[in-house]
C-alpha cells in the first residue's frame, strides 16, 4: 500500500509487475494519520511504502509491520523501487516487522524489530 505522499505511478508499476498494490486514497484512507495507515497495512498483511522521512524514521526506530522508505525523488520512485525488488521481496516475505530504506545509490538498508 502506498502512503499519501507516494505517486500513484508506484502502485501502478507494482501492479504491472504482478503485485497487489493500492494507494491510501484507493483504500478510502486519504485523510487518516500515518499510524493508522501502519495499522491498516499490517492488518492487511501489506507493505506500506512511503516518502515521508519523519514517519519512516519512527518506523525504523519501532518497526511495526513491513515498511519501505523511498529515499529518492518522487519521479524516480517507481524505477528505484523496481530496481531493488529482487533483494527486498525475500526479506519482506520472511519477516513480520521490518523497515527497508531504498535509495538510488546504494543497496537497501534493513532494520528489524529486534535491532
Amino acid at each position: 500500500m502506498c502512503d499519501h505522499d507516494v505517486d500513484a505511478r508506484v502502485a501502478a508499476r507494482l501492479r504491472k509487475l504482478g503485485h497487489d498494490a493500492w494507494t491510501a486514497a484507493e483504500a478510502g484512507l486519504s485523510r487518516v494519520r500515518d499510524d493508522e495507515l501502519t495499522v491498516y497495512s499490517d492488518n492487511q498483511r501489506a507493505v506500506l511504502v512511503s516518502h515521508d522521512s519523519e514517519f519512516s524514521q519512527r518506523r525504523r526506530r519501532n518497526a511495526i509491520g513491513r515498511h519501505i522508505f523511498l529515499q529518492c525523488n518522487e519521479w524516480d520512485a517507481a524505477d528505484v523501487l523496481e530496481r531493488h525488488l529482487d533483494l527486498i521481496i525475500p526479506v519482506l516475505e520472511h519477516h513480520e516487522d521490518v523497515y527497508v530504506r531504498v535509495s538510488p545509490d546504494s543497496q537497501p538498508k534493513l532494520s528489524f524489530l529486534w535491532e
